[in-house]
């Protein structure tokens, strides 16, 4: 019986895990983020930016590297398109958060009260989604392990079941708030009603590729 733990020793998966690791990295401190924004607090603002924004560069040094040394024609119970596909998700979440700390960063924009709380519910969900994502790399390596085992794989798929249940709620959660700031828009700038707005489907981008790398995991299990 052919070991697949040894087959994939040198295998493009564990770089994989470790780029979706560096990637949750730029996603934690994001709660922080509008903490601090909030408390107009923004040298702390510019030091979370930064601090996201090398998280997300060195997510792209894994993303490349694992991109130039992945073999056109590998052995692999998997298909290659399908894992560059699932970096391309899992790097599209740290892209994201970067444009959402760049973006509040330089237009220094300040949050409105009203609209806090609600807020950081949903960043805390859509920060959740994604650390759920990240679980599912691991499994998958039990998945593989296992040779495609039948209890391994009725186990992720209820997980990625249990990620995309998650994003919906995160879903709910941006549709409430942008109802809410609608609510209250004759009291906020035009401007930045519409910045804001782009603020939020950015963080709900963060839940929906997570729930799309969950999604590209299912494609690989149910192709074999």
């Amino acid at each position: 019986m052919i070991n697949l733990s040894s087959m994939f020793a040198k295998s493009p998966f564990k770089p994989l895990r470790d780029h979706m690791d560096k990637v949750v990295e730029s996603v934690a401190p994001l709660k922080d983020f509008f903490d601090a924004l909030h408390q107009g607090n923004y040298s702390k603002v510019e030091e979370i930016q930064q601090q996201i924004s090398l998280a997300e560069e060195e997510a792209d040094i894994i993303k490349n590297e694992v991109r130039n040394h992945l073999p056109r024609s590998i052995f692999m119970p998997i298909n290659r398109r399908d894992l560059l596909e699932m970096l391309d998700m899992q790097d599209t979440i740290a892209d994201v958060t970067q444009d959402i700390v760049n973006l509040l960063t330089l237009r220094r924009m300040c949050l409105p009260t009203d609209l806090c709380q609600e807020l950081i519910q949903f960043v805390e969900k859509s920060q959740q989604v994604c650390y759920m994502a990240q679980g599912l790399s691991q499994e998958f390596g039990d998945v593989l392990e296992s040779g495609f085992g039948r209890h391994e794989i009725d186990k992720l798929l209820k997980m990625i079941d249990e990620v995309s249940n998650a994003e919906t709620e995160a879903d709910d959660l941006e549709d409430a708030l942008v109802r809410r700031m609608f609510d209250i828009e004759d009291s906020m700038k035009a401007v930045d009603v519409v910045f804001w707005y782009k603020i939020f489907e950015l963080i709900g981008d963060i839940a929906d590729y997570s729930k799309k790398t969950g999604n590209r995991l299912r494609l690989m299990i149910a192709s074999n």
